[in-house]
């Protein structure tokens, strides 16, 4: 059975590939955001915005300059070049709470006083409109309005986790071009070596059948440390590009060689430099095909791999079985020339 059998493994085996193609993109991009702190970047622009921290002029206030610079966040970063990647939602509420009221509040949980304080204190109009209007919405209670500013600063942060998002979405699909074309991972090549040979097909569903029975490898950083960061992307990338190599996949590239008589000697290399117009072109759409596939990001493909894998489970024992016969109904009878014995 050709789908349940052949093409079915063939599948497995592409969404694998595809699956450590794209855990090797996401790892680089973790490497290149640690490296450049993009994250860090992002979390003081998104709190610039969310103090409306905008205007400036002579005798304005830089509000995230001092949000940094209090003692409750100060001891999340070393120096202003390394800025914290991430600040816990109740660590800026109580710093801006602070700040609001001139440090003056943190012994009274009257709303009443603290919203005179804040009226006397906040030089930012849209800023002293929002924490007004956060602790006017709680109704008095104090944890209420406290919570109120958390929700308002985590609304903030999904925004910021968005432009994250967009910018590692633009990365994937840059580095998985670009990664498709130097280790020479071609969708069409691949594919073809995984129909032909038998052996290399079962060793690699074997392997995706190990790696879909685990969690998929994050790519997330849960260090605050961008050197630790920088290390664990670096970690990353070893051991999938350590993977790929046991596979024994046709990936990267050899030159072409030829005999005596001009004829080239390792045309069936699949690894091989186009020789022709159609072949460069042929080669050109494997690898943006490839491309294209990393960019979709690894988790969709791991998600894909299992359900293949689910379909795969109860396909084979369909082709390895035949209908049983079941008590109620016997199997019928055969006759010696194989056609089946009619019943009386």
């Amino acid at each position: 059975m050709l789908f349940g059998s052949t093409a079915l493994e063939v599948a497995v085996g592409m969404i694998f590939v595809y699956l450590l193609l794209s855990l090797l993109c996401s790892a680089f991009s973790e490497y290149l955001e640690a490296w450049f702190n993009f994250r860090a970047r992002d979390l003081r622009k998104g709190i610039e915005l969310l103090l409306n921290d905008t205007v400036m002029g002579e005798g304005s206030v830089d509000l995230a300059k001092r949000l940094y610079a209090h003692g409750l966040i100060r001891p999340l970063y070393r120096t202003a070049d390394n800025l914290p990647s991430y600040i816990p939602a109740r660590t800026f509420a109580l710093a801006l709470w602070n700040m609001a009221g001139g440090g003056a509040n943190g012994a009274t949980t009257d709303l009443e006083k603290i919203k005179g304080v804040i009226n006397a204190n906040v030089p930012n109009r849209e800023l002293k409109e929002a924490l007004l209007t956060l602790i006017d919405e709680a109704g008095g209670d104090f944890e209420k309005a406290r919570r109120n500013i958390e929700d308002w600063y985590n609304g903030a942060m999904d925004r910021v986790s968005g432009w994250y998002k967009r910018r590692v979405q633009m990365i994937l699909l840059i580095v998985g071009f670009i990664a498709s074309a130097a280790i020479n991972a071609d969708t069409i090549n691949i594919t073809k070596a995984l129909a032909g040979d038998d052996a290399l097909r079962k060793s690699v569903v074997a392997s995706a059948e190990l790696t879909a029975a685990l969690p998929l490898p994050t790519t997330s950083p849960t260090l605050t440390d961008p050197a630790a960061q920088i290390e664990a992307a670096r970690r990353k990338m070893q051991n999938v590009r350590a993977q790929l190599s046991e596979l024994g996949l046709p990936l990267g590239w050899v030159g072409n060689r030829y005999d005596g008589n001009g004829q080239m000697v390792n045309a069936s290399d699949p690894r091989r430099l186009p020789g022709t117009v159609s072949e460069w072109l042929l080669k050109i759409v494997g690898i943006l095909l490839t491309g294209l596939a990393i960019s979709q990001g690894a988790p969709f493909w791991f998600d894909l791999l299992n359900k293949v894998m689910v379909i795969r489970s109860t396909v084979k024992p369909r082709e390895k079985s035949h209908e049983q016969p079941s008590k109620d109904q016997p199997a019928p009878e055969i006759e010696e020339d194989g056609d089946e014995k009619p019943k009386d």
